[in-house]
């Protein structure tokens, strides 16, 4: 009698892997660009959309916890000092925010939690909700960037990456803003002050940016994630709320 044959082994595909935004040599780059072009009278100037802009289109943010965003606020309202009068206070309490991913170009209408694409961008984001468990960061210090003063947050765990990645793919044909642009999140940041002017002490910003570039750790916690429009103030950009969904305690909260 032959011997019965040996099965063949069953091959499995490996896991992708999650791509992380924790790459925190890019705040050391940011820093020095930026610190470049602060001295040099070279760094960007913000203008509301309506003039021109490309920027601020309908995008999923997550709002930090009201404690963490009282203490981005209050440095945020230092960094103004600093700089002088006329820039964006991105970092108030009620506009802060961690962008996980630009939807599409700003429209010249207004868009409403009606919009066909928003609610698609809702159901994606429910979907990709499913088993993360709580969205936590720790905001370490800050930098300088060519257009902006910016928070450094670095993800505990590994939620808030999976999370971007999984809503990438719940999206499908939906996420082809940012796949057509080519553009490649590897950070996760708060900006806190828009240049919006000209900055009043150059040397001074620098410096005091480059002292606080390690500080005393703040956390921040996000309970929910945001579908956001966004409208012009006056003094900055705030966003519009357009839907939201709560992100689970644990990760058996929707089992």
């Amino acid at each position: 009698m032959e011997p019965s044959p040996i099965p063949a082994p069953t091959l499995t595909s490996a896991p992708t892997p999650v791509p992380r935004r924790d790459d925190y040599a890019t705040f050391d780059q940011l820093f020095a660009k930026g610190a470049s072009a602060v001295l040099g009278g070279e760094h960007g100037i913000e203008v509301p959309p309506e003039q021109g802009g490309r920027r601020y289109g309908v995008s999923a943010v997550l709002r930090p916890d009201p404690q963490a965003a009282a203490a981005i606020e209050a440095v945020a309202r230092d960094a103004a000092a600093v700089a002088g009068a006329g820039h964006w206070l991105t970092g108030a309490a009620d506009s802060s925010h961690l962008t996980m991913r630009a939807l599409e170009w700003p429209r010249g209408e207004q868009v409403g939690s009606e919009d066909p694409c928003v609610e698609r961008y809702v159901a994606a984001l429910r979907t990709a909700l499913v088993g993360i468990g709580p969205l936590e960061f720790t905001v370490t210090g800050l930098t300088l960037t060519t257009l902006s003063v910016m928070a450094c947050a670095l993800p505990v765990g590994d939620a808030p990456d999976r999370l971007s990645a999984a809503f990438a793919e719940a999206l499908g044909p939906d996420a082809w803003f940012e796949h057509d642009l080519g553009f490649h999140r590897g950070i996760w940041y708060l900006n806190v002050l828009h240049f919006a002017a000209p900055i009043r002490q150059p040397r001074a910003l620098v410096d005091w940016v480059a002292e606080r570039r390690t500080g005393t750790p703040v956390p921040v916690r996000v309970p929910e994630v945001e579908i956001v429009a966004w409208r012009f103030t006056g003094a900055g950009m705030t966003p519009v709320r357009l839907a939201a969904v709560a992100v689970p305690e644990t990760c058996r909260d929707w089992a």
